[in-house]
Parts: structure tokens; C-alpha cells; sequence
């Protein structure tokens, strides 16, 4: 099998360079790597011999399976572009079967070791810290990207080496978009401030969303609030292995529909976490696999109404054998200032 997606390859042999291919045979496994990389492959990686892919990973990779003799070969789908196939394709004998294979590796990492679930653990601790850090920043006046800054930086100042993904900020009518990046809109006065983030520390990455209100919240704003909070503690209490994604979904999603708010729900109520901020397993309306014991992901579903605002709760689980378990510690109360 050809694996060629770099989450995959860290997890398979502990590379975490930017540019990678991998072999994997019943001979052995090879890791076709380029000069910049040849000495740190040989450093850090495990469990595969590091070949210089020369002159391209595409011909050292071509060359690799004719020495060993393979009539076929399995290649992931995320590695499996047109370009690189018929890449693979003029470099190979016809006798040579390429074969498209999508979600092995992800399947093994979807069910988590203790190692990682205490890096996830230690992670998420450098992300409620720097969340704390910010509170005080956030009040009327202050732009969007402003906090999103500064909760960036509080980020690596507590360890991260970078955010997971583009910080949310997004305000008033703004939280009603649930990827609304932060922009310049500037801070107001009664209103939802949705805050999305999360970092890497040590390749293993977290996700948060807390949603805070400033000024005074009326009636309706509490009870939007308190709706999204009771349907994550729903998800959270009765999330058990062996049910189905779409199950655990289901939880949530069902909570929010008897409020009256079922029509402004409109994604999954969560993704697994690790190597990648969104990977298996996936927790949305559609999905049939089964969850099971040590898999880890988020619980996050939202209300979001068009021109008035929005709220988004995240926790990060774990799954038990009796039950789940959360990470997030983090308040999920409502934060008003």
C-alpha cells in the first residue's frame, strides 16, 4: 500500500516533516523522502528504512515496487490525485495493478492510545489556559481579529506550536455564520461572542468553542443559550460505545428540534480529534459506523439565527467503556461581561 497522506505517515512511523511517500509491503516498509528531509527522516522515524526519492518519489516509488516484485498496489485516496496517478501509471509495468483504497490508516487512528489521549489531555489544558488569558480583552470595541490575536498568541505563550486552524471570532449577527472567521467588525453590547480554537503542541491537536455574551441577555438569548448547553449535556451523559455516529448526533440534535431550533441546525454535532483537528470518526445525521472505547471527539452542536446571532458549545470526549468522558474543562455556564 502507498500511503502518502503526511497524518498517516506520522502515525504509522513518527515523521513529521512537510513532504513524504511510504511503501508498505509484507518485504518491509520504505519511506521515500527528499534531500531536506533525509537526515531528519533518519533521526526521528521508526518501523521503515528512509530512501532518498530520487530523481522524484513518483519514480523511486515506481522503482521500490518493481524490486519487490508487487502485481499490485493499494493507494489511499487522499495520495490518489489524477496527476499522481498517472504519474504511478507511466512508471509502472502494466502487469502492475494500482488499486484505490481510502480510510485504513484513519480507521486505526480513530480508536486512541493512553499516549495520545494524554497528549489531546495536555493540549486542551495550554487551550483553556489561554482562553482564560483573553476574557479580560473582551469587551465593546475591540475588533474581531483583535481577540482572535491575542488568544493566538496567549496560545504559544502557554506551549502550542501553532493553532489547529484559523481562530473564529464572530459577533452580534456574525455568530449566526458557524465558520464566520474573525474580522474587523467591532465588539458591541448585547450580543453573542462565538470563540472557535484550538492549537498543537506536540502534533496532536484540540478544537473549543465557548460562546460569551456582552451586556445584559435578554429572555430569548438565555434560552438559546440554555438549549445548545442541555443538548451538549444530553450528548455528553448518554454517549455509550457501540452506538452509531449518527446516534450520538441524534442526542443532540433531537434536544434542539423539540426546542423549536431544528431548522437552524444545520451540521454535524462533532468530528473525532487527533492528528488532524477533524478526522474519524464523524458525528453527523449520516454516519453509520459504530463509536467504541478510547475514540475521541468533539460534541458541538449550535442554534444559529439568521440576523440576530448564534451559539456554538464544543467539548472535547473520550469514550469509556461505561460511558463518556469529558476533556474540555472548561465552564460551559454562560460567560457574560
Amino acid at each position: 500500500m502507498v500511503i502518502g497522506h503526511l497524518p498517516n505517515i506520522r502515525y504509522l512511523f513518527a515523521f513529521t516533516g512537510s513532504t513524504a511517500t511510504a511503501l508498505l509491503s509484507a518485504r518491509g516498509n520504505f519511506l521515500f523522502l527528499d534531500s531536506r528531509y533525509t537526515i531528519q527522516g533518519g533521526q526521528e522515524t521508526v518501523a521503515c528504512t528512509v530512501e532518498e526519492a530520487l530523481p522524484s518519489a513518483d519514480e523511486a516509488l515506481a522503482r521500490k515496487i518493481i524490486a519487490l516484485g508487487l502485481r499490485s498496489v493499494a493507494v489511499e485516496g487522499a495520495y490518489l490525485t489524477l496527476n499522481r496517478f498517472y504519474a504511478l501509471r507511466k512508471h509502472l509495468p502494466r502487469r502492475v495493478a494500482i488499486r484505490h483504497r481510502t480510510g485504513i490508516v484513519e480507521g486505526l487512528r480513530a480508536v486512541k492510545t493512553i499516549d495520545e489521549i494524554e497528549e489531546i489531555r495536555r493540549t486542551l489544558r495550554l487551550t483553556t489556559q489561554a482562553f482564560d488569558a483573553i476574557i479580560p480583552a473582551v469587551k465593546p470595541g475591540i475588533r474581531e481579529r483583535d481577540v482572535a490575536a491575542e488568544l493566538e498568541y496567549q496560545l504559544r505563550k502557554h506551549g502550542a506550536r501553532k493553532p489547529s486552524f484559523d481562530t473564529i471570532v464572530a459577533s452580534g449577527a456574525r455568530s449566526a455564520m458557524p465558520h464566520g472567521l474573525a474580522s474587523d467588525k467591532v465588539l458591541q453590547k448585547n450580543e453573542f461572542v462565538v470563540i472557535d480554537f484550538g492549537a498543537y503542541r506536540e502534533g496532536y491537536a484540540s478544537d473549543v468553542t465557548r460562546t460569551l455574551f456582552l451586556g445584559k441577555p435578554s429572555s430569548e438569548h438565555r434560552k438559546v443559550y440554555r438549549t445548545v448547553l442541555d443538548a451538549v449535556r444530553r450528548a455528553e451523559e448518554r454517549t455509550r460505545p457501540a452506538l452509531k455516529g449518527r446516534s450520538v448526533d441524534r442526542l443532540a440534535r433531537e434536544h434542539i428540534e423539540k426546542a423549536g431550533f431544528g431548522v437552524y441546525f444545520g451540521h454535524g454535532a462533532g468530528h473525532g480529534i487527533g492528528l488532524e483537528v477533524h478526522e474519524a470518526p464523524f458525528i453527523h445525521p449520516r454516519q453509520e459506523e459504530r463509536i467504541c472505547t478510547d475514540m475521541v471527539f468533539t460534541i458541538e452542536p449550535g442554534i444559529y439565527l439568521p440576523d440576530r446571532g448564534g451559539v456554538r458549545i464544543e467539548d472535547i470526549v473520550r469514550v469509556t467503556p461505561s460511558g463518556c468522558e469529558v476533556l474540555t474543562s472548561y465552564t460551559k455556564e454562560l460567560i457574560v461581561l
